[in-house]
């Protein structure tokens, strides 16, 4: 039985990828040009791999996205691409937060079955916190993951910190004080496709109309309309 053929996008940093699994069970993967914009090489890093596995966009059955949290601009071009493929093709699109698949690109010796902590979008003293635990089925979200206070971090049974450069460094401190590793995170499609053929094989599917890129803050740009929008309406009293 021939296999579904899915295309993962990973655009949440600054390096992304596209990765794609054929019929024949086979993955495949595309780094997107450093010196291009995620949305200006996109669409022609799917188009050069699909081309390579022999294959079109129609041959596509699905498509799994990371949705954030990560680089606003990067997040923002996947999720639209994503839903854009999904609704011109009529295929399903599957929904992986990036902290799943930072935890999926772990290796079997940097982290063993957890209690982990991805740490993603730091900003000042905060992070988005996602705790996750390693089952049969692979690593699965524990409790709400949300904005965490880098001074109340609770790291009690953690057994490593995945983390970035700009984790602020009072959370850095606290993991050094409790001998907890701070491993640096890999966002990788392959590990997208991986998640989103599980997801698929299990029924989960995203609805294209209100898939969203997931930020845990109003992006800079909405922030600063809003400000401009109320300083205008208080000169024009």
């Amino acid at each position: 039985m021939a296999d579904r053929i899915i295309l993962a996008i990973e655009t949440s940093q600054r390096e992304g990828s596209v990765a794609l699994r054929d019929a024949a069970g086979d993955d495949h993967a595309e780094p997107l040009l450093p010196s291009r914009r995620h949305d200006d090489d996109l669409m022609p890093a799917i188009d050069r791999m699909m081309k390579r596995a022999g294959l079109t966009p129609r041959d596509l059955d699905a498509v799994g996205v990371s949705i954030g949290p990560g680089g606003f601009t990067g997040v923002r071009i996947a999720v639209s691409t994503a839903k854009m493929l999904a609704m011109t093709l009529d295929v399903n699109v599957i929904a992986v937060p990036t902290a799943l698949v930072v935890a999926e690109g772990c290796r079997s010796a940097e982290v063993k079955d957890g209690p982990i902590i991805v740490a993603l979008s730091s900003k000042r003293d905060s992070f988005w916190s996602t705790t996750l635990l390693r089952r049969s089925e692979g690593w699965t979200i524990e409790g709400e993951p949300g904005l965490a206070d880098a001074a109340n971090l609770s790291l009690t049974e953690t057994e490593a910190l995945l983390a970035d450069r700009y984790l602020p460094e009072v959370a850095r401190r606290r993991a050094a004080e409790s001998s907890i590793p701070i491993l640096e995170p890999r966002f990788e499609a392959g590990a997208c496709l991986r998640l989103a053929a599980r997801r698929l094989a299990a029924g989960e599917q995203s609805d294209p109309l209100t898939l969203r890129p997931l930020y845990p803050r109003p992006p800079e740009a909405v922030s600063l309309l809003e400000r401009r929008r109320v300083e205008g309406d208080a000169s024009s009293r």
